[in-house]
């Protein structure tokens, strides 16, 4: 069988993509290998789920309703993606960069402790999840109303992690029960 390696609309990756031609067609499916890290295969798998799907939206006139879950974000399988994107819809970053960059969001005092979760089960799954450094304003620190959390990573990083922590102020307060981090 022959493969042809992809890059997936000129953006950068460590990851390759390689693509079977047609003699590797079986059963109306192509086969496709995606060798890297991990996380730039799932970056990899993402950009080509997402141009595959643009392409049928494009035959189809427009994208299907509901086209927003774990199975379209390359996130299948990762319990607090998928409970993220029951209560918000992510969309994934379109900054793909190697730069290491930082930015600071603030969230309400009073989500800290949710976003935290117990034993810092929820911030260290964000951490874990985005690959991203994310430090939290002590208490000791804080004035006014606003918790700052400083996030340093790679833009797609800092971006997951920003929405990851959106995402659990809107879940239930047992969140580190239903993930499953207790």
């Amino acid at each position: 069988k022959q493969w042809y390696q992809r890059r997936v609309r000129g953006q950068q990756t460590t990851a390759t993509i390689k693509i079977g031609d047609d003699e590797s067609v079986v059963e109306g499916k192509r086969k496709m290998l995606i060798t890297g890290t991990l996380k730039e295969v799932m970056w990899a798998f993402n950009a080509v789920k997402k141009l595959i799907k643009d392409a049928e939206d494009e035959v189809r006139g427009g994208p299907l309703p509901g086209g927003n879950n774990p199975e379209t974000t390359g996130y299948s399988g990762n319990r607090m993606m998928e409970q993220a994107q029951a209560v918000l819809p992510f969309t994934p970053s379109v900054e793909i960069s190697e730069e290491v960059k930082e930015k600071e969001i603030t969230i309400p005092n009073k989500n800290v402790g949710q976003v935290f979760g117990r034993k810092a089960a929820i911030i260290n799954e964000i951490r874990s999840t985005s690959n991203c450094k994310v430090i939290v304003e002590k208490d000791s620190e804080v004035t006014g109303e606003e918790r700052k959390i400083n996030l340093t990573g790679k833009p797609q990083d800092i971006h997951l992690a920003e929405y990851l922590i959106a995402a659990v102020q809107k879940m239930p307060k047992d969140a580190s029960f239903k993930l499953g981090l207790l």
